[in-house]
């Protein structure tokens, strides 16, 4: 017996040794991992922090400047650093709320920026109004940095590593506490609220300075209804392992309740969702992965996103010009209807080019201005419309009808012309009625996708 027990003791004590370096290990592994997510934490908050502190610079710049070559150039910059700011942050454990605030604000210097450079290419200087619009956009963009450089300075001396912050930011959201309202970040959503509403996703979003929305239809819904649509329209593959809460209430240009659905096995937020009151619809959707690497192709995320579109009944919706930030694919959707691109009803659809999976969605300008449209017969063919087209341009293709907005928000039936010059790629919009060039945009293609100018 004796030889037994001591063999069966130096089992056990091989077994309690072999325990504890396994327990030990796994301790290691844990530690490793959770520094390698702070250093990708780090990485991307950096690169954030330069992108902002650009944005603030540039505006700056754009008070002083008088020559329509440097606004041109100074708001072109301006729109890339915004677009990098926004990809950069989407991969931050920030507070939920305060980084769609964050992201809104970006996308609107982004969108704006893009509108001045392209009026300042036609000669047309800011006027007034876009002279006090960037002073603004300037002083938020400086509370931004300033709070975005205090987070730095924390934790760079080790007061607040990445992983605390996303425990911090999470167990406030739920509290409601002090905390809240006393963080660096939260205190930026009082000021973004204030930010008027100036957005531009690709060609022709200008409509969404209309106020008013056109596309909500249907009754008022309930916040009870509200969690099961938001349960229903995020991409998730078991549904009964999440759960999705009211966290607060949105007014703005479109009622809606705020969203977060949770998996029932964890605290942190999968996916936040804002739903309108009115009628049930996704304004927009953004989820909480980080995206370290890219390996899903921009066309495979196009296809990824139209299927999503697809499924939550978007039909007939085609990929107009995608771009890449912080390994994310923002990719605007149009509809095509009876042969026509309806370049008004634009929505977004944001890919993680990691995983591969659809990591957000905006419905802002769709909600909008979608409507039921009588679209007019055109009266001049593609043939002609090929002959409005300056001589010295080379097409390319067939011309395509697109319906688009003016600047006076009216929508006009035109074709779409594809043409080169020089190696330049052009689209020209001949309107379909009357055969005047009604615009021009420039396509131009980097390795973050196309962008139109």
């Amino acid at each position: 017996m004796s030889t037994i027990w001591k063999a069966a003791t130096g089992v056990l004590v091989a077994l309690a040794v072999f325990a504890l370096l396994w327990g030990y290990g796994e301790m290691r592994a844990r530690a490793d991992a959770e520094r390698m997510l702070d250093a990708r934490y780090q990485q991307a908050f950096f690169a954030a922090v330069d992108h902002v502190e650009n944005v603030e610079v540039l505006l700056s710049k754009a008070l002083v400047t008088t020559s329509p070559k440097q606004v041109a150039q100074i708001f072109s910059d301006l729109r890339e650093q915004a677009w990098a700011a926004q990809g950069y942050l989407g991969q931050l454990p920030l507070l939920q709320g305060t980084l769609m605030r964050t992201s809104q604000f970006l996308t609107q210097v982004g969108d704006f920026a893009f509108s001045v450079a392209r009026k300042a290419a036609e000669g047309v200087p800011p006027d007034t109004d876009a002279q006090e619009l960037i002073r603004l956009m300037k002083e938020e963009a400086a509370v931004l940095s300033a709070a975005l450089n205090e987070v730095q300075r924390e934790s760079a001396d080790g007061r607040m590593p990445w992983s605390e912050i996303r425990r911090r930011a999470n167990r406030t959201l739920r509290s409601e506490s002090k905390e809240l309202d006393e963080s660096h970040f939260a205190r930026l959503e009082r000021h973004f609220e204030q930010i008027p509403v100036i957005q531009y996703d690709g060609p022709f979003s200008d409509h969404i300075l209309q106020r008013k929305p056109k596309g909500l239809v249907g009754p008022e819904i309930t916040e009870a209804q509200a969690e099961e649509i938001a349960l229903a329209f995020a991409p998730l593959e078991d549904r009964n392992d999440f759960a999705a809460r009211v966290v607060r209430r949105v007014h703005g240009e479109i009622e809606a309740y705020g969203v977060e659905i949770t998996p029932r096995d964890g605290e942190d937020p999968a996916y936040v969702l804002d739903v309108a009151v009115k009628g049930g619809h996704v304004v927009w959707m953004l989820d909480r992965e980080p995206a370290a690497r890219s390996v899903v192709s921009l066309d495979e995320a196009v296809e990824r996103a139209r299927e999503f579109l697809s499924a939550r009944g978007f039909e007939s919706m085609v990929p107009t010009y995608a771009a890449v930030a912080g390994h994310r694919a923002v990719i605007p959707f149009v509809p095509e209807v009876g042969g026509v691109r309806i370049y008004p009803d634009l929505v977004k659809v944001t890919v993680n080019l990691e995983t591969g999976k659809p990591a957000g969605f905006e419905a802002l300008g769709y909600l909008m201005v979608h409507t039921d449209r009588n679209l007019p017969e055109p009266r001049i063919t593609k043939e002609e419309a090929l002959e409005r087209v300056n001589p010295v341009l080379r097409t390319s293709g067939e011309p395509r009808l697109a319906l688009i907005p003016l600047e006076t928000l009216e929508e006009v039936l035109t074709w779409e012309v594809e043409a080169f010059l020089d190696g330049e790629q052009f689209l020209i919009y001949v309107n379909a009625e009357t055969g005047d060039e009604e615009r021009i945009l420039r396509l131009v293609h980097t390795e973050e996708g196309a962008k139109t100018l």
